[in-house]
């Protein structure tokens, strides 16, 4: 049976409800091995605030002014009651979920309905992305009001937040690879290095899932693929920073600019910004 897409909203309630990073990490485990495959990769991208993998380079393009005008239009409700909404949650989700729990929203439910699915959910945000040309915004509304008029209450919390990309559980990415890691028995490091090198943790998680550690061990670069960048941390002062490196370092000016990748295969060159955004044709220059 395909996993309910409630079921994994329930799951980001419990991370939202507790503070404890290693109760979270075996909650998002437990949750991940109950998928079947083919769910992993949506459901490991959703929990994360995403609609897709982070180097898949299609977007929602869902501004909040029609997002918000969906709400009203389904709750039969106005922008003072969102407001009021949202000054009691301080949270965009829950005061959606508020004002579809107080609205006088109307379902049309028939023998045949049966509940969303992870991966119903993921192929209404592909359509949503793929609508173009003339008519496109007329379209995502349609299918957005669609999915929100199925919705329960606390599913339409976390479509929300998905739609605005912002989760607000306090489950990030290094505890999501500490879950596939637990879930799928493969070394923390494994899953680390494979994270990095191929660009979405969901993408290894669905691996793992499927093939286990060996093929998490053989996975590296593909051009056209954009990698994790490695990060600087910060340091309070001189003194920090010298004990954290152990050993020899040396200093130099930090100046102002773009971190990018270049990807460059023949004549094709593409070229990545630091959250792994196709940005060539911002820069036709240095292509």
């Amino acid at each position: 049976m395909p996993t309910a897409f409630r079921e994994l909203c329930d799951l980001c309630e419990r991370l939202e409800a507790t503070s404890k990073r290693l109760v979270k990490v075996d909650l998002a485990a437990n949750f991940l091995k109950s998928l079947q495959s083919d769910e992993v990769e949506p459901a490991v991208s959703m929990i994360l605030g995403r609609a897709f993998p982070k180097w898949d380079q299609r977007t929602l393009e869902i501004s909040w002014s029609t997002l918000s005008g969906l709400i009203m239009k389904l709750t039969q409700t106005d922008w003072s009651e969102f407001r009021k909404a949202f000054s009691e949650t301080g949270d965009v989700g829950s005061a959606s979920r508020a004002m579809f729990e107080a609205g006088r929203i109307r379902r049309q439910t028939t023998l045949l309905d049966m509940p969303l699915s992870i991966l119903e959910v993921r192929r209404t945000f592909e359509s949503i992305a793929e609508a173009s040309g003339f008519g496109s915004r007329e379209r995502k509304e349609r299918l957005i009001e669609t999915l929100l008029g199925r919705a329960s209450s606390v599913e339409i919390k976390y479509l929300v937040k998905i739609f605005i990309g912002d989760m607000r559980t306090g489950f990030h990415e290094g505890l999501m690879e500490m879950a596939v890691a637990e879930a799928f028995a493969v070394p923390l490091e494994a899953i680390q290095r494979a994270t990095m090198t191929t660009g979405d943790v969901g993408e290894i998680a669905s691996i793992a899932k499927v093939n286990g550690e060996e093929e998490i061990l053989h996975l590296g670069f593909k051009v056209f693929r954009p990698i994790k960048p490695m990060m600087a941390q910060m340091a309070l002062d001189v003194r920090q920073a010298l004990k954290e490196s152990r050993g020899p370092m040396a200093f130099e000016y930090k100046l102002d600019g773009a971190r990018i990748q270049i990807h460059k295969s023949g004549d094709n060159v593409r070229i990545y910004s630091r959250r792994l955004t196709d940005v060539t044709e911002s820069l036709p220059e240095i292509v």
